[in-house]
């Protein structure tokens, strides 16, 4: 097993077992209290009382008395809070609507007596009700509603304060409930929904307690009560004879730790049901509903144990969830393995003769856009265009094939005092031959040792042609880009002077050859890489850029699974299910980790190619390196050229121009070093603007072949009316 996969291995473990706890932790903490625009009003602490009234005109109600405290946090001084509301949730069940009767709303103050509110006559809707003489703060009023059937469960009791900022206020309030205890033929229940949805989210204790007279209370075994709400899906409760005299009591104490809420429990509700002979016992009174005769006791039980049996459920397909999540993660991770060796047993994969770190000499006289594209296969950023068309520029100044000058001495070197300077004009003096070409017959030996690819093919070469610039100098020959560049420089010069903006102007304009020129420049990875034998086949990165692509994938689905895959599960009883989403986008994280990983090694060298590729990997590592480069004392300043024409190539040109005056203080000789245009690292600066007016031209070019054509139907051509205009 290699290292890569023992890190894997031990990552999956770690975070299978770290996780569940993290997202226990996770999903406990509480969010500070917020400070900032939108504060609002927090009912953190309740006593409820509630007495089950059962006389006559009152049956089937109950008296409800709460001290409800308000956490206010106002936006600033000068928004302040002039109303806080209790909901009143309303309902129709069998017939019968819930709803309420508001007796009293109180301030309670801790040094000094109670504030009893009056009831406005009218609902608050502007500013000037909050604060005026007749109406203002220290009132209430029940708003019954609904204001339109949209609303159809709203009822409410607003409190009016006198402008609250930073402040802790505690209300009294009394109700009653109508309709709370319904009557049916075999039964009767007591449902009480005490506090549900946003309102209990930042619940600090819940004092509660629900009172029976003895004379309305069932005797042991005719009846049975049940609590709902918080993660824990019930909360315990207490019952007593003897807290208050004459009366039946159950009453809850919950704490912080017991008030954890998740969008799928957010309510504390009670209920209880009598039936035998004690079934009518504190509903004598009350009103019949639709189905007063019908039996309902079984129904209500089967309710009752479908309500617990969910949260069984729940525990055990969070489990079920956690189990396949692990087995996915390990079948992920064995395909992931498996589809390495898969592709390493299907393909040949040559490995260097030599491992190079460093580099100091040039390989070969290879183009500087292959060279750069060469050395970053394996790297996750890109080489630059802009940097690939200044090492061209620099690589035919070098050759001797153009020369820059500056159009005015005294001005510096700018784009617009640049000029181009044309030294080979291959159309001078050319006469038409018309004798035949000479070839030579060869055989392509040299491909296959070079790939290990026979081809015993007799191919026809045209002996090279001595090249010589106006200056006499001999000329090398050049490689495939920099003959693209070339020629494209002699497209727009005609062999004569040509400003570096005219240049650029004239190239942006030029749309469609520019953007043959491009291609070229594009496809030239591949031409080069197969006649030079480096690849073994076109398609010599198809493995790695999959893998890659693949890699991206997961780690996308990765981060929708554990983002919005658990914001999904909050909202339903799978909760977090003991953090299994995150289990399997950890895996699948890991599993890209290691794709990426593998990917480096698909490339389809041939032996030679990889061989040339650890050498020129090296070489930018040797460039790249500013400490090596300031220990090499080089006099040669042909090898210095080259070194910048790879370096500008490879990004890295600045590292090679600071050894460079380091090492090579004296660079008159060199006709390239010595140009201060090229000495300061300026020239990159052509790149990028010869680069931006190449991809204008392009752009353009390949827009007006997209738009080109006829279309008919679905109004390609216009027609039709319109308006519009004054």
């Amino acid at each position: 097993m290699s290292r890569w996969q023992k890190f894997c291995f031990f990552m999956f473990f770690f975070l299978m077992f770290g996780l569940p706890f993290l997202s226990t932790i996770l999903s406990n903490i509480d969010l500070e209290e917020s400070t900032g625009f939108n504060d609002y009003a927090r009912i953190t602490d309740l006593n409820y009382r509630a007495i089950v009234l059962d006389q006559p005109g009152q049956g089937g109600n109950v008296l409800v008395e709460e001290r409800i405290t308000f956490d206010i946090h106002a936006a600033s001084k000068n928004n302040l809070f002039w109303e806080l509301w209790r909901d009143l949730p309303e309902d129709t069940v069998d017939g019968l609507k819930v709803d309420y009767d508001v007796l009293h709303v109180s301030q309670v103050n801790d040094h000094g007596p109670d504030r009893v509110y009056e009831e406005s006559p009218k609902l608050y809707w502007d500013d000037s009700d909050y604060t005026s003489s007749t109406y203002g703060p220290y009132k209430w009023y029940h708003s019954p509603g609904p204001y339109n059937e949209y609303l159809n469960r709203y009822e409410c009791v607003f409190f009016y304060v006198n402008g609250l900022y930073r402040d802790e206020v505690t209300f009294q309030l009394i109700y009653i409930i109508h309709n709370a205890a319904l009557k049916y033929n075999d039964t009767s229940e007591l449902y009480l929904s005490m506090y549900s949805e946003d309102s209990i989210k930042y619940l600090e204790s819940f004092h509660g307690e629900i009172i029976f007279p003895n004379e309305d209370m069932p005797k042991k075994g005719n009846y049975l009560f049940h609590t709902f709400g918080t993660n824990s899906n019930t909360f315990e409760v207490k019952e007593s004879d003897t807290l208050y005299p004459g009366f039946h009591t159950f009453s809850f104490d919950l704490d912080e730790d017991d008030l954890k809420f998740h969008p799928y429990n957010q309510y504390l509700e009670f209920t209880l049901l009598s039936f035998n002979e004690d079934r009518h016992i504190f509903t004598e009174n009350a009103p019949d509903n639709y189905y007063s005769d019908s039996d309902y006791l079984e129904e209500a039980k089967a309710a009752l144990d479908q309500y617990d049996q969910e949260y069984i459920n729940a525990k055990n397909n969070q489990k079920i969830v956690l189990c396949l999540s692990i087995l996915a993660s390990f079948l992920l991770l064995y395909y992931t393995i498996r589809r390495d060796r898969k592709i390493k047993k299907r393909h040949q994969f040559y490995q260097p003769t030599t491992k190079i770190d460093y580099f100091r000499e040039i390989p070969s006289d290879l183009d500087p856009v292959f060279a750069a594209r060469l050395v970053f296969l394996n790297k996750k950023r890109k080489p630059k265009d802009g940097d690939g068309y200044s090492a061209l520029l620099l690589s035919l100044i070098r050759k001797g094939y153009i020369e820059l000058q500056r159009i005015d001495p005294n001005k510096d070197w700018k784009t617009n005092n640049m000029q181009l300077n044309v030294l080979y004009n291959p159309l001078a003096g050319k006469t038409i031959n018309t004798s035949p070409t000479p070839t030579i017959a060869v055989e392509s030996k040299s491909i296959e040792e070079k790939t290990g690819i026979s081809n015993q093919t007799t191919v026809s070469v045209t002996p090279p042609v001595e090249r010589y610039n106006i200056y006499g100098k001999k000329l090398e020959l050049l490689t495939t880009n920099e003959e693209h560049y070339f020629n494209l420089i002699m497209r727009h010069s005609f062999g004569k002077p040509i400003s570096m903006s005219q240049f650029e102007q004239q190239v942006a304009s030029d749309y469609d050859h520019t953007n043959s020129f491009v291609s070229s420049i594009s496809k030239s990875t591949v031409d080069i890489g197969i006649s030079k034998g480096y690849f073994q086949k076109v398609l010599f990165d198809r493995l790695k850029n999959h893998a890659n692509s693949t890699a991206k994938m997961w780690i996308i689905l990765s981060i929708l699974i554990m983002t919005l895959g658990n914001y999904l599960l909050h909202f339903t009883r799978l909760d977090l299910a003991y953090g299994s989403l995150f289990i399997l986008g950890i895996s699948m994280i890991l599993c890209a980790i290691y794709l990426k990983h593998c990917s480096k090694h698909y490339i389809l060298f041939t032996q030679f190619g990889i061989d040339e590729y650890e050498k020129w990997k090296g070489l930018y590592h040797f460039l790249n390196d500013m400490t090596r480069m300031k220990e090499k004392t080089v006099i040669e300043l042909p090898l210095w050229e080259k070194y910048l024409v790879y370096a500008t190539a490879f990004g890295i040109s600045d590292k090679v121009i600071k050894a460079l005056k380091i090492n090579c203080p004296d660079v008159a000789a060199s006709p390239v070093l010595s140009n201060q245009y090229i000495y300061r690292g300026t020239f990159r600066t052509s790149g990028r603007t010869f680069s931006h007016s190449v991809y204008r031209a392009s752009s353009v070019s390949r827009s007006h072949s997209y738009r080109s054509g006829s279309f008919y139907g679905g109004g390609g051509r216009g027609g039709g009316g319109g308006g519009g205009g004054h």
